[in-house]
């Protein structure tokens, strides 16, 4: 059954939800028996879910330091949320556009506070994320209030709500 500790209505009543959560993998017949209800109620509930656009798809989640991929961020300020920029945005992912240099665009949120953009990518090396970092701000410039910030990620305790199976890591970086 669940676990007690993560039990705690995390997503309302959906049950079948926090499983496809919990680990995208299980087939509906194993979260059915998990959950002691009908295959077919999770049938229909994750196929509900998906022609909602509720669940975008389902995706491992990597640790890029094992394939040498180092991981960043860039925050950006921008100007009132115009046409163009939407475009551009839309443009830029929908084309895979960061993939051509060899980037792995991890997240992209619009966000509320001191900045209005994130992204969270990794590269092979420092050259090619300030590269990407580079078209960036180029490309962007119509619509920056000031020039973006790059931050390093040293590690990233959880990702795509999951948590890091080597958070002793962590103790690498005391001093």
């Amino acid at each position: 059954m669940l676990d007690k500790k993560y039990n705690s209505n995390i997503y309302g009543q959906d049950k079948i939800l926090f499983m496809l959560l919990k680990d995208p993998t299980m087939s509906d017949t194993e979260i059915a028996k998990e959950l002691g209800i009908y295959r077919q109620k999770v049938w229909r509930r994750r196929k509900q879910l998906e022609e909602e656009n509720a669940v975008w798809g389902y995706t491992a989640v990597v640790d890029d330091s094992k394939f040498n991929h180092v991981s960043y961020m860039i925050l950006m300020k921008t100007k009132t949320m115009n046409k163009d920029l939407v475009e551009l945005l839309v443009h830029r992912i929908s084309h895979g556009e960061p993939a051509r240099q060899n980037i792995r665009l991890k997240n992209m949120c619009y966000i509320n506070g001191e900045y209005d953009w994130l992204m969270r990518f990794t590269a092979p090396d420092h050259a090619t994320a300030r590269k990407y970092y580079e078209t960036i701000r180029l490309l962007y410039s119509d619509h920056l209030m000031e020039k973006p910030l790059l931050v390093d990620v040293n590690m990233c305790l959880v990702s795509e709500g999951k948590m890091n199976p080597d958070l002793d890591r962590l103790f690498d970086y005391v001093p």
